[in-house]
């Protein structure tokens, strides 16, 4: 038994632990194509932060914002692929900008999946004194007076955008998009009654359901959320499959190798089952998530064949 105990002893140490014998002496470098302050910057930083003792030398946070992600991603699809770089996917590079651009600078089918790490739920909101209070009655409202009943959105292709434009496709409503630069003004103008409907994520739009400033009709996630029990889902409303969610997750540059994208996928699932991490993660309104490399593929491949589909059937072009 110790002559068999020493062998094992001596293969551990020939075989080190898998995520730091596949990964580069440097830090990781995670490119979040969009400005500090967000969700998705927030998310990053907390798991930058989290997976760095999993890693040979840290982890540290790049922002590069601009054209809607575009520009993050290029710069990470010329990154190296070692293991030392990574980029923040999320809605928008991985969902709907590979349709919505003619040229987005970049080809999202060469990337490496990593990691599907979180996401936030989404509510479909009417301003207060809105005549529709329900789905079905929404619904039913826009069908009687076309062209009059008008949905903001934080931008054009943006996941409050591209919802609206989901149910107009499904349910043949022929209502009136009213594009914001942000989700804030959008509010803005929903409170003060400017705008009639709006798809926003559950920590922004909260104050002001809890405050009575608007109207709730469903959300948009798989199940009930538990900050509003009472509050049905779509499916529940009578549109099942309308689940859009906001969600988070890490690729790695083209060419990058498989057992490294699996060793990094390892280090952040490990951090994303730790408590501390999960807690800090739903204060900030987030679900974490997780799971093995093929969850963050398949992630990435029904997202851009859903709002590919929406965003054609619709002639939507980036303005």
């Amino acid at each position: 038994m110790r002559h068999i105990l020493a062998m094992l002893g001596l293969c551990l140490l020939a075989f080190p632990p898998p995520a730091r014998a596949q990964l580069p002496d440097r830090p990781l470098r995670i490119i979040v194509p969009s400005p500090p302050g967000g969700t998705g910057d927030i998310v990053a930083r907390l798991l930058a932060e989290a997976v760095s003792t999993r890693l040979p030398r840290g982890a540290v946070v790049d922002n590069r914002a601009g054209a809607n992600g575009n520009i993050g991603m290029g710069e990470a699809q010329r990154g190296a692929a070692d293991g030392s770089v990574l980029v923040q996917c999320a809605f928008g590079p991985c969902g709907a900008n590979p349709s919505l651009y003619a040229q987005p600078g970049y080809e999202l089918d060469g990337f490496v999946p990593v990691i599907l790490t979180g996401a936030v739920r989404n509510v479909m909101v009417t301003r207060r004194g809105f005549p529709a209070r329900t789905l079905p009655e929404v619904i039913a409202l826009v069908r009687a007076k076309p062209g009059t009943v008008t949905f903001a959105s934080s931008g054009v292709g943006a996941s409050n955008h591209l919802g609206p434009e989901l149910l107009r496709t499904r349910f043949g409503l022929d209502w009136v998009h009213v594009p914001y630069r942000g989700s804030g003004p959008a509010i803005t103008d929903l409170v003060a009654g400017t705008v009639d409907v709006f798809f926003d994520n559950l920590p922004s739009i909260l104050p002001q359901i809890r405050a009575g400033a608007v109207q709730p009709v469903a959300t948009l996630a798989a199940g009930r959320l538990p900050e509003l029990p009472d509050l049905p889902t779509f499916a529940e409303a009578g549109a099942p499959g309308v689940v859009i969610d906001s969600w988070f997750g890490f690729l790695a540059p083209p060419r990058t190798p498989p057992a490294v994208a699996e060793a990094l996928n390892a280090a952040f699932d490990e951090a994303l089952r730790r408590p501390e991490v999960r807690e800090r993660m739903q204060g900030a309104g987030v679900v974490p998530l997780g799971g093995g490399t093929a969850r963050m593929a398949e992630q990435v491949r029904s997202e851009t064949q859903r709002w590919g589909e929406v965003i054609r059937a619709n002639g939507i072009r980036a303005e």
